[in-house]
């Protein structure tokens, strides 16, 4: 070999050397990380409005989870575009533990709503653990004519196209959950969008609409005040709150199944270890019984994961099965 071409190759090997030596020395600082994690506060994205249901879980979890891992979670709400927004946020962040998200199935709503795909749920986040769910419930005024569900759509039936209904914008969990229930039979109504979940019974209330299908944490209040009736819910059993109201599988055979869930996600790319720890921690709280309380308390339901692996699983399923709905009702992507 030639000198110059022997100092060429020494030269390679010994830069390939330091460039292994520095690979190294990245990956034990970033294993020092790992363990000594958290050393700072960690960020905890909603993206939607403070004081709804999602919100409400996620500063619920942030009081319980915060002390467990020995740093404050500080909530920061993120809303607009269905929640798309918060979770681009998300998205964007650091896999690096410090930026966590509060999502709900909206999340999964979203990516079926738009030919050109905000993100994908599977390949942008890592699912941590489920949180809390419960249903969307079948709504009328409180002195409304139809005491059932079967009533309410008889009623339909006679005058086709004259009932109204609101939700919280198209494309909401209970746009698709009213557009379902009346491609299952046979019904037409009008929908009304508003700007959010409460003003789908305060519409009810003022006569602008006549039915709605709001989740039971915006239902609760107004059944509590005997301002409305519910008439079926949407999961799968009934809900423990209203044991005397039906299923709508029951109410309206054969019926569909809608559950509302929220769980904690990170980016992708989050390491093992810490999906690993946060799962644990989220799953002894869970354990402990409080974090389920709060969330009761707010007319939720507890959720909880087997795994993260199985949570993300049940995020893939839940993409899927709204994207049958959609296509059920005849609701096409959007261009956006």
């Amino acid at each position: 070999m030639q000198r110059r071409e022997w100092m060429k190759a020494a030269g390679a090997v010994a830069a390939a050397g330091a460039l292994g030596s520095l690979g190294l020395a990245r990956a034990r600082d970033k294993g020092r990380d790992i363990a000594a994690w958290p050393e700072r506060p960690i960020r905890l994205i909603v993206p939607f409005l403070a004081g709804t249901s999602p919100d409400i879980t996620a500063r619920n979890l942030a009081a319980e989870l915060g002390p467990k891992l020995g740093q404050s979670l500080v909530v920061e709400n993120i809303p607009g575009a269905g929640g798309i927004i918060g979770a681009q946020a998300l998205k964007r962040a650091e896999p690096d533990g410090y930026t966590l998200g509060l999502l709900a199935n909206q999340h999964v709503i979203n990516v079926n709503l738009y030919r050109n795909k905000p993100y994908d749920p599977a390949r942008d986040f890592q699912a941590i653990a489920a949180l809390s769910g419960g249903p969307t419930v079948l709504a009328v005024p409180a002195d409304s004519p139809w005491k059932t569900a079967a009533e309410l759509i008889e009623a339909m039936r006679r005058a086709p196209g004259k009932f109204n209904y609101g939700s919280g914008g198209k494309g909401s969990v209970a746009h698709l959950a009213v557009e379902a229930l009346l491609h299952q039979t046979g019904t037409t109504a009008v929908h009304i969008p508003y700007k959010g979940a409460t003003e789908i019974v305060t519409a009810m209330l003022s006569g602008q609409t006549q039915f709605g299908m709001p989740v039971i944490g915006t239902a609760t209040q107004f059944l509590r005040n005997k301002q409305i009736r519910i008439l079926a819910v949407t999961t799968s059993s009934r809900s423990s709150y209203f044991p005397q109201v039906p299923t709508l599988a029951e109410a309206l055979p054969p019926g569909f199944e809608l559950d509302n869930w929220s769980g904690l996600f990170a980016p992708a790319g989050l390491p093992a270890p810490l999906v690993q720890k946060l799962f644990a921690a989220v799953t002894a709280l869970q354990d402990a019984g409080k974090l389920t309380a709060q969330i009761e308390a707010n007319s939720g339901e507890l959720r909880r994961s087997a795994s993260p692996a199985q949570f993300h699983a049940m995020v893939g399923a839940e993409v899927r099965r709204y994207a049958q709905m959609m296509q059920s009702i005849g609701m096409e992507p959007a261009a956006g």
